[in-house]
């Protein structure tokens, strides 16, 4: 029998289908096979009933590119393409079967194109290993759907003759689409079996490996995840063992990805290339064990072959093999996560690490004890069945062959490729140019991502786009405002003009014309008129209360109108706030002062607490640390938030209770909580409100209903390592006058079912002193955090008048009177699922005017610093010149509360040496203010007045830099870039509003 597999270079190639393919034809001595040479060397070891024929590459996709006719479609153009240089190149040959792999797409036209050049075929087989639509929707980059790809993978599924794969997963995948007769081809006709052997039987841990090409469908996130929550002491390393994959232009590859997940979770874990089979021998036969943590796989061999070497595995369920491994080998032992909760697996897997020896031997008696024969088709017998295609798919194609194949012959090509040898001396040309003009197209494409370099810093690109900003105030103002539709056309205009977002990805001339971030008090003055027009009242107050922040002072007579506002919408509280930050009369801090110490009294006790019902599952009087959950619309995320807080150490050894506070949501999470919580056999209690809640009261629900010492705060939407609440509470008990120790975290992007999407930002810390909390709130969290409950006997509880701000406030709030350390390791993870966070709006924004900028008037900074020395005044000034907010890697400044803190110094110790930056910081908030509201504008007034500031800013930051002590500073020093300071960093984004469809 003589077989054609129509694929390339079989033996010098190293991916999954070629690897099939030589077992293939080493396991079948018995059938000739032939294959396709292009780039194989000629000294390549090849088996003796395998035959190279040289590839001819007869046409060209630049043939087609005047194919402008409605059928056949432009993307079959490179499978016409491929299949007819694969039939030409076996001119005049003949073939019982020609076998082609199904993650190439030119099988949909290898029968019409094997006749056109004469190929006697018998049979058209397809082999089924994996679609490439799915690989490339699954991975790192562009996650998308492809239609033209998939009806590709369709057709050509209808029009071969035989079908037959590895995995019966994924045949019964393919039956959903198509009745078409497949065939199951056993991996154990091709698969040679590895000796069972442990070369090692030392006390040493053993090794953990992911091994396989890294795209995202093989799961090698998973395994950097479940590495990160595995104890490192039961372990001796970690590694990545495999290729990479890559976007389309080579310019992303997935290891950069995975280096990003590796440094945001603080792991010594390696990545390394791939290993000869001979190498992955000896990996399966030490001391180790083989993770293949796959989302998506039709089977996978490494599986097969680590488990069948005696390895521990692995393995993700959306692996073929675990249905292969299930139906034929019950005997053999393995792992198998749940890709939808990795986590579940944890117990399973500390399990194993713990009794290494005693599972392996298991495994090892289990694979003696199974039997690898088979009894379904041979490859002999399925090449030999009838065939069945769908005639009416094949009749397109025919036809769609014959338009392509009459093109070209056609007198559209130039009469000089019908001189004999010219084509293929063309053709010959054309290979060797090819590589040269793919590097000059990627060395354009480098050039012009440089081009843009400027535009991505803001310093750089602002000065850029001044000239522009009088013109496009101009056409925004000239717009129509006489619909809904062209207010919302006028909104969308506005965002372009000062948001980043939504031209980033477009060319220079549209960057050069948006994004600004000068002239904002102008621009979001012109945003709240549009906002009123549209009905967005809240909105729009927002964004005058925004230029009133920047310019302190109300340059619009907006105050009233915001104070009104507000009351109407139940702000009271912070128009209060407004009202005496914003004041004209010369006792305006002192009003900011007395209203905090107001807000502390007031704060001082818990309510007494009734409940709609509670279900108390704790059985003891006290716990070490309660863990407090507010719940409203959580039903769907509870059940994993649960089964993975589990994993606590404190809750496994029933030293940490979970208190669950049900606001009145309308979901049903208690009958969720019944349904799970014998089986999770947790101390908890659950606690439903009657009336809906805001979260700070319900966490005062919490710690009234605490029996611990320790708390620690979550959401739904929140998790922290097993060995966080342990590792904190250790620091707590070792240090009496601590009150709150927190570690770095994490912002990660997940799916629905809370499965890891990407790394959005790291939390870090390390750098750490408590005042840096006053130039960035988020120095101190709750997520991987633990503080002491008697913090609310001495300071107060939460204030529950709060929709969101309230845990802002609190800090503000106690900040003056606590002590609290940073664990120097990343504890707490947030899940942003695809659903909107609640702390995110205009109304919190609206909050903060309580929780967070009173603090930072000249009565909050007389709260904070009235029982402190001036040192510590001192040095928070030197921090607010330059800083690193947690979520950033540059340094920032903070002007506008470095200027209130001198005026502060002034007040108190008018000698301080640290006042002579002030007239340096004077000048510079005066330049960033009127930089935010330029008067008299023209053509060429903005660029004018960002060049004078740049100029002013870089002496200031000279002279400043001549005097600097970098010890006060964590080794930082004064960078004034404008676009670097908390004016620029903080309540700065746009609120995108919702336009009518």
């Amino acid at each position: 029998m003589k077989v054609l597999i129509a694929d390339f270079d079989l033996f010098q190639k190293m991916g999954g289908g070629q690897t099939f393919y030589r077992s293939l034809i080493k396991k079948n001595p018995q059938i000739d096979f032939y294959y396709i040479a292009k780039n194989e060397f000629l000294n390549t070891s090849r088996l003796d009933n395998s035959h190279k024929i040289p590839y001819q590459e007869v046409f060209n996709s630049e043939d087609f590119k005047n194919f402008f006719e409605t059928t056949p479609p432009k993307w079959v153009q490179s499978a016409f393409v491929q299949a007819s240089n694969i039939a030409a190149s076996c001119t005049n040959m003949n073939f019982d079967v020609v076998d082609v792999p199904d993650y190439e797409q030119w099988g949909m036209f290898l029968r019409p194109a094997l006749n056109y050049f004469h190929v006697n075929c018998g049979l058209i087989a397809l082999s089924m290993h994996g679609i490439i639509s799915k690989t490339l929707q699954l991975d790192w980059f562009e996650g998308k759907e492809n239609i033209p790809l998939s009806l590709q993978e369709k057709m050509q599924y209808q029009t071969v003759d035989i079908r037959y794969g590895i995995s019966k997963s994924y045949l019964d995948e393919w039956k959903k689409v198509d009745s078409l007769k497949t065939y199951y081809y056993n991996p154990l006709h091709f698969m040679d079996l590895p000796e069972v052997r442990l070369d090692s039987t030392s006390k040493s841990l053993p090794s953990l490996n992911f091994i396989g090409r890294t795209e995202k469908r093989k799961g090698p996130d998973i395994f950097v995840d479940l590495i990160w929550w595995i104890p490192r002491d039961k372990y001796s390393n970690a590694s990545i063992i495999g290729p990479h994959s890559y976007n389309y232009n080579g310019t992303q590859s997935s290891e950069d990805y995975l280096e990003k997940m590796i440094k945001n979770r603080g792991k010594d874990l390696k990545i390394c290339s791939p290993m000869s089979h001979l190498d992955l021998v000896k990996l399966f036969n030490s001391k180790s064990i083989t993770f293949v943590p796959s989302r998506y796989d039709t089977l996978n061999l490494v599986a097969l072959e680590s488990l069948f070497s005696g390895c521990p595995t692995i393995i993700g369920n959306g692996a073929g093999v675990c249905r292969f491994l299930e139906d034929n080998f019950p005997k053999i032992p393995f792992i198998k996560i749940d890709i939808n909760n990795i986590y579940d697996s944890l117990p399973e897997i500390i399990n194993l690490l713990n009794n290494y020896d005693d599972y392996r031997n298991k495994l090892i008696a289990g694979i003696r004890d199974s039997n690898f024969t088979s009894s379904d088709p041979l490859l002999k017998e399925i090449y030999s069945s009838s065939p069945t295609s769908n005639s009416e798919i094949c009749e397109d194609l025919n036809r769609w062959y014959s338009q392509l194949i009459s093109y070209w012959e056609s007198g559209q090509l130039s009469s000089l490729d019908k001189i004999p040898g010219l084509r293929l001396l063309k053709s010959k040309i054309r290979s060797n140019v090819k590589p040269i003009y793919q590097q000059i197209k990627n060395e354009v494409r480098r050039n012009k991502e440089l081009i843009k370099v400027p535009l991505s810093k803001a310093h750089n690109a602002q000065v850029l786009k001044a000239p522009k900003l009088v013109r496009r105030y101009k056409h925004i103002f000239n717009t129509l405002e006489l619909t809904q539709k062209d207010l919302d056309k006028k909104i969308q205009e506005c965002w372009k003009l000062g948001s980043n977002v939504d031209y980033e990805s477009e060319g220079i001339r549209s960057r050069l014309g948006n994004g600004y971030r000068i002239d904002r008090a102008r621009l979001w003055k012109g945003i709240a008129r549009i906002e009123d027009l549209r009905g967005n009242e809240l909105v729009a107050v927002t964004y005058k209360l925004r230029s009133i922040r920047l310019l302190n002072k109300d340059l619009f007579d907006d105050l009233p109108s915001i104070v009104r506002v507000l009351k109407n919408k139940g702000f009271t509280k912070e128009s209060d706030v407004i009202e005496a930050m914003y004041s004209t009369s010369e006792d305006k801090e002192d009003k900011c002062y007395q209203l905090l110490e107001q807000n502390r009294l007031s704060n001082s006790l818990n309510n007494k607490w009734n409940y709609e019902f509670l279900d108390d599952r704790r059985h003891k009087s006290t716990y070490r640390v309660s863990i407090i959950v507010s719940l409203y619309n959580a039903s769907s995320k509870l059940v994993f938030f649960l089964k993975t807080l589990k994993h606590q150490t404190l809750i496994q050894k029933k030293e940490a209770e979970i208190i669950l506070i049900d606001s009145g949501s309308p979901g049903d999470e208690y009958t969720v909580f019944k349904q799970i919580v014998d089986d999770l056999d947790i101390p908890v209690v659950y606690a439903r409100s009657k009336e809906r809640e805001t979260i700070q009261m319900a966490w005062n629900r919490g710690i009234d209903l605490s029996k611990a010492d320790f708390l620690s705060f979550l959401g739904v939407d929140e998790t922290i390592l097993p060995n966080c609440l342990e590792i904190l509470a250790h620091e707590l008990d070792k240090a009496p006058d601590l009150d709150w120790v927190t570690g770095h975290s994490l912002v990660t992007e997940v799916d629905s079912n809370g499965g890891w999407v990407s790394d959005i930002m790291p939390y870090y810390r390390k750098e750490y002193r408590q005042d840096l909390v006053y130039l960035e709130t988020c120095y101190l969290s709750w997520v991987g955090a633990l503080y002491r409950r008697s913090i609310h006997k001495r300071f107060g509880y939460y204030d529950s008048s709060f929709r969101g701000a309230g845990d802002t406030e609190f800090k503000s709030r106690i900040l003056p009177f606590i002590k609290s350390k940073i664990v120097d390791c990343t504890l707490g993870v947030f899940w942003n699922y695809p659903d909107e966070r609640t702390t995110q709006s205009p109304a919190i924004e609206i909050e903060d005017m309580r929780a967070w900028y009173i603090h930072r008037t000249l009565g909050g900074i007389r709260y904070a610093f009235a029982n402190r020395s001036m040192e510590e005044v001192e040095n928070l000034i030197y921090l607010c010149l330059c800083y690193r907010k947690s979520y950033c890697t540059h340094t920032s400044t903070d002007l506008e509360y470095a200027y209130n803190l001198c005026l502060y110094l002034k007040e108190i110790y008018p000698q301080s040496k640290v006042l002579k930056y002030f007239n340096g910081i004077e000048t510079l908030i005066r330049s960033y203010r009127s930089l935010d509201c330029i008067s008299k504008l023209s053509q060429w007034s903005p660029l004018k007045k960002i060049l004078e500031i740049r100029k002013v800013a870089s002496q200031i930051q000279k002279e400043h830099r001549a005097s600097w002590n970098k010890d006060l500073s964590l080794g930082l020093e004064p960078t004034y870039t404008i676009f670097n300071d908390n004016r620029h960093e903080q309540h700065s984004s746009l609120w995108f509003t919702q336009i009518n469809k």
